[in-house]
């Protein structure tokens, strides 16, 4: 049974991906899609057994996109020079101007938009659940006990809606993507 339940996600370290993700990853960037039976003679597993450790395509599409999301950030916050919320601040904006200029989402999303946008930035879906998970623990670590007046979760979930509406903005609204923009109200949110 495929679960979503996800406790903590640490965003600063290089994530480990079952097998069977990775190569799902290398077959995404390859092609910018997912085929499921590709993919399960690929990992030398049966189609029934893909579908049943991972539920259909846009879970495992989802599980995809993570895995590329959580190593760009755990490389991002590895190689950042900043400290505190300054770094959560650059790292987000680094990671924001990472995902515009990405060959592979962006083919996902001209060739697929509804279905790109519902795994990334459903709540229901691994992105966005993960994403907001692991920002919310880094805006608490970061901001060493300092208490806001918006609960930690509620933040790091208006930040992460703030960067996809910005993010996919083009998708959504036919309005270029503006990081700018985006990192500028971010650290207005967040600082």
């Amino acid at each position: 049974m495929v679960s979503h339940a996800v406790a903590e996600v640490d965003l600063t370290t290089e994530p480990e991906v079952d097998p069977v993700i990775a190569h799902a990853v290398r077959q995404f960037l390859r092609e910018s899609r997912i085929d499921m039976g590709e993919l399960a003679v690929e990992a030398g597993i049966g189609r029934a057994t893909l579908y049943r450790r991972f539920g259909d395509r846009d879970r495992v599409l989802g599980e995809v996109l993570w895995a590329i999301t959580h190593r760009a950030w755990a490389r991002l916050w590895r190689v950042s020079s900043e400290r505190g919320m300054a770094r959560v601040i650059s790292v987000l904006d680094r990671a924001m101007r990472d995902t515009v200029s990405s060959a592979a989402l962006r083919v996902l999303l001209e060739r697929d938009p509804e279905t790109a946008l519902r795994v990334l930035t459903s709540q229901q879906g691994v992105v966005q659940h993960r994403l907001v998970s692991g920002l919310a623990e880094l805006i608490r670590v970061e901001r060493g006990g300092v208490v806001s007046e918006i609960p930690v979760v509620k933040l790091a979930y208006a930040v992460v809606r703030l960067a996809e509406s910005f993010c996919y903005s083009d998708v959504i609204t036919g309005a270029p993507p503006d990081i700018d923009t985006a990192t500028e109200v971010i650290r207005k949110l967040l600082g």
